[in-house]
């Protein structure tokens, strides 16, 4: 298997980019929940759908987050970037 050189600067944009996306996928679940409880405190009468709609937001959440946490630690490439620490040595 050849190994790739990994450019850091891509790396570190690409995981930034997939941090900002979730960010603002919860920022749009938290205003839907917002309109949703609005909705039902003034008698809005799709306040139902409104709710379908905010759960599925939350469930989306839910799979962005396991997803991300998941991903991160197995990029294998990613690996090879970290250095191992020496041990002091005794004399």
């Amino acid at each position: 298997m050849l190994k790739k050189k990994i450019n850091k600067d891509m790396l570190k944009a690409f995981i930034q980019r997939r941090k900002i996306n979730a960010l603002g996928l919860i920022v749009i679940t938290a205003v839907s929940a917002a309109f949703t409880l609005l909705g039902a405190l003034t008698g809005f009468s799709r306040t139902n759908i409104l709710a379908i709609i905010t759960v599925l937001m939350v469930l989306l959440c839910l799979v962005q987050m396991l997803k991300n946490g998941r991903g991160f630690r197995t990029l294998r490439t990613s690996k090879t970037l970290r250095k191992k620490k020496r041990e002091p040595e005794t004399e």
